[in-house]
């Protein structure tokens, strides 16, 4: 399989039952190993996709998204575009993977709050399969606790 067909969403449907996720990667190789991921977790109707522009374009024909993993996430680079999807308000929940120390995952977290950003949680590059299904698990128990409380 080339690049190419990676230069686009790709469309894969992982398992049945679930939430759509989009996983932003710079580095196609990578996201062969997302899909990969997710389907041994279990997870998603997942698009792949290599740029934010595959992402906005997937949000401005009406997408909604579940959980985007944004990996390689720099604050510093990232920040605008990061914005830029979250305008579209179709963005559920946005999970940043990234190679930070302590100090520097305290500033994205800071950074999202003041920016009304979504973000779930800023696990450490490279992605461990285990605190990626941790994170998920946690924001679905969040939900349905608010959901039971808010008696739907």
């Amino acid at each position: 399989m080339s690049a190419n067909f990676l230069a686009f969403c790709w469309e894969q449907g992982v398992r049945k039952g679930r939430s759509h996720m989009v996983v932003l990667s710079k580095n196609s190789g990578s996201l062969f190993g997302y899909a990969g991921t997710l389907n041994e977790l279990g997870y998603y109707s997942v698009s792949l996709c290599v740029c934010v522009q595959e992402v906005a374009d997937l949000l401005g024909a009406g997408g909604r998204i579940e959980y985007l993993v944004y990996d390689g996430f720099d604050l510093g680079k990232d920040a605008d575009r990061l914005q830029m999807l979250i305008k579209h308000n179709a963005i559920n929940s946005i999970i940043a993977v990234a190679d930070v120390n302590s100090r520097q995952r305290k500033k994205i977290m800071l950074w999202a709050r003041a920016y009304r950003v979504p973000l779930r949680g800023v696990l450490q590059a490279p992605l461990r399969p285990g605190e990626l299904h941790e994170l998920i698990e946690l924001s679905s128990v969040n939900i349905e606790r608010s959901s039971f409380a808010s008696g739907r």
